[in-house]
């Protein structure tokens, strides 16, 4: 017959999912803030209907630089059209390395990332 539990045993175990709970809302809703950065920088297509966004994330641990060097920092580029719909997203570990964004008339591209190929887009934004 299995043995039953103590109602101090219920409370205590209710007690450790709650905690459990709570330390995964507060993990995802830390993720998302981290993730969403501060935008530095934003250029428009020449035709105006796409944007690139670079977003800088915070560093929990800081970067040693050589005196002189400014800080580097890392984050997300992000492709948008005119009405806000994100079409790309890539991470990059040194994003004030990168050289870009290079419009052509098939899509979007950066220098200095790991992804090197071209971001494909619906229409061109070049015409």
């Amino acid at each position: 017959m299995p043995k039953i539990k103590s109602h101090e045993a219920l409370v205590r175990q209710r007690k450790r999912w709650v905690t459990l709970a709570v330390l995964v809302a507060l993990i995802t809703a830390g993720y998302q803030w981290w993730k969403q950065g501060k935008l530095v920088f934003e250029q428009w297509s020449p035709n105006q209907q796409y944007v690139v966004r670079e977003f800088r994330t915070f560093e929990f641990i800081p970067r040693m630089t050589m005196p002189g060097d400014g800080g580097h920092y890392s984050g997300y580029m992000r492709v948008y059209n005119r009405d806000g719909k994100q079409f790309y997203e890539e991470y990059s570990d040194l994003l004030d390395f990168i050289e870009g964004p290079f419009w052509a008339k098939e899509g979007v591209y950066w220098m200095g990332n790991d992804n090197q190929d071209i971001v494909r887009l619906p229409t061109s934004p070049v015409e």
